[in-house]
């Protein structure tokens, strides 16, 4: 079998040039040809943006760089077009980023270090797989569990997409927060009207990449009211600043604090439900099973073997982490609803609600520290329990309040670690889910 896309004298892939891949399908395909390309990767062609064809050959680009499937493109466009030499393709030199409207994701500083060692074992194993399917046996094993692989692909493909959604919103957060201080300037200082204006086209660029992405499969038939509440805020926050309205400033934030306080925390719980549902189990026993009739069939091809039984542990590892860490999602959710819950009475000085519910928070809290113990957050959020606990039984009113925003605080960073982890797992599974995809080709020919 040829490689899905150029390969280097030390057996890895080279990266693709996405301008000329741009380049590569946009002279060599009519729109018609497009049509049949984007239907042999099961996506809608009118979905794409763009109103003429070099702009949709961009936005095909994008989806499936976003999603870690270039491969998978190119796979496709080399079927195709046979002739087409697909190393001239290939990354020559370091360049600026290829594609100029790729959303960017401004996570790069906070995401936590990940050990992507299984995740290359994994890709690798389903590699030689693809490599192994022109034998009749082992094609006829992976067959067997076709609809595993392929609920597995269109999860990842899930995660992905509420990923996304999930960082834009992070980054409407943000564009917020500026516009809701310079907001705060007005009517006395006509000079934030500047500041506003700055920060109003890097939100408006967002608003419209979300709703973009909430019109993909993913969230077909769901509710996504948000994307139209948030179209109402773009046209409001455009409004104020071109007409220096401050009703139509005051009207688009209060909107977008209202769609920013609701959707993500919705959008975070879906994205951990999608994970949840993904039985990467499946794709082991898949590689069991592979491994199985190489071995009756007393098949030597190289280190094929040993690369189909590294993937399987590989597999297992990913699936581990992945069940840990929504575990403990769901195990900091249900402590943060209960803290936000009592977060208002206690804001109010009604300490009594707080109180009662200890009796609940502190052994949730404490379960979780005592299966993390050598972890760095516990320290701090340990000492906060034993603080605001010490307060509780005594009585210190004065100082329960602000003991208790503590214990909030920590509480508040273990969440968020435990989010950006989880949603960095994502990007390691979408480096299989490629492998999956290009699996999944070779079924249908």
């Amino acid at each position: 079998m040829t490689d899905a896309s150029p390969t280097a004298e030390n057996g890895q892939e080279k990266p693709v040039d996405l301008r000329k891949l741009l380049r590569a399908i946009n002279d060599s395909f009519s729109e018609d040809d497009l049509r049949d390309l984007c239907f042999e990767l099961r996506l809608d062609f009118e979905n794409l943006p763009g109103s003429v064809k070099k702009d949709k050959v961009r936005e095909l680009i994008i989806h499936f760089d976003r999603r870690k499937r270039i491969n998978v493109l190119v796979e496709a466009f080399r079927e195709m077009r046979p002739h087409v030499d697909i190393d001239a393709i290939e990354v020559t030199e370091l360049d600026d980023d290829p594609s100029s409207a790729r959303i960017e994701i401004h996570q790069a500083d906070i995401l936590p270090a990940q050990d992507k060692s299984n995740t290359v074992i994994a890709s690798k194993s389903f590699g030689a797989i693809v490599r192994m399917l022109t034998r009749e046996d082992v094609r006829t094993a992976v067959v067997t569990f076709q609809t595993d692989f392929q609920a597995a692909s269109q999860q990842i493909d899930q995660m992905n997409d509420y990923k996304q959604i999930h960082d834009l919103f992070q980054i409407l957060e943000t564009q917020y927060d500026l516009i809701y201080r310079d907001q705060k300037r007005l009517p006395d200082d006509d000079m934030a009207w500047e500041d506003i204006a700055g920060a109003e086209t890097e939100l408006n660029t967002r608003i419209g990449d979300l709703v973009t992405l909430s019109k993909s499969e993913t969230f077909a038939g769901g509710d996504v009211r948000w994307a139209t509440q948030l179209e109402t805020v773009k046209d409001r926050m455009q409004t104020a600043v071109n007409d220096d309205d401050l009703e139509a400033l005051n009207g688009g934030v209060s909107l977008l604090s209202r769609v920013l306080t609701r959707h993500p925390t919705r959008i975070n719980a879906q994205l951990v439900a999608v994970a949840n549902a993904l039985r990467l189990d499946n794709l082991e026993q898949a590689i069991t099973t592979i491994s199985s009739s190489l071995a009756e069939a007393d098949v030597a091809m190289d280190n094929m073997v040993e690369e189909v039984k590294s993937g399987k542990s590989a597999l297992a590892g990913l699936d581990d982490r992945l069940k840990a860490l929504v575990r403990e999602h769901n195990a900091w959710q249900n402590i943060d609803d209960e803290v936000r819950r009592v977060k208002t009475a206690v804001s109010k000085n009604q300490l009594i609600e707080l109180e009662d519910a200890w009796f609940d928070l502190q052994p949730m809290t404490q379960e979780l520290i005592d299966s993390n113990p050598e972890a760095g957050w516990v320290v701090n959020l340990n000492k906060a329990m034993g603080n605001l606990e010490a307060a509780i039984e005594q009585q210190l009113n004065s100082k329960i309040r602000r003991l208790f925003m503590r214990y909030h605080t920590y509480v508040g960073h273990r969440f968020r670690e435990v989010d950006l982890e989880l949603l960095s797992l994502c990007t390691e599974l979408q480096r299989v889910g490629e492998q999956i995809d290009l699996l999944l080709r070779q079924f249908n020919k």
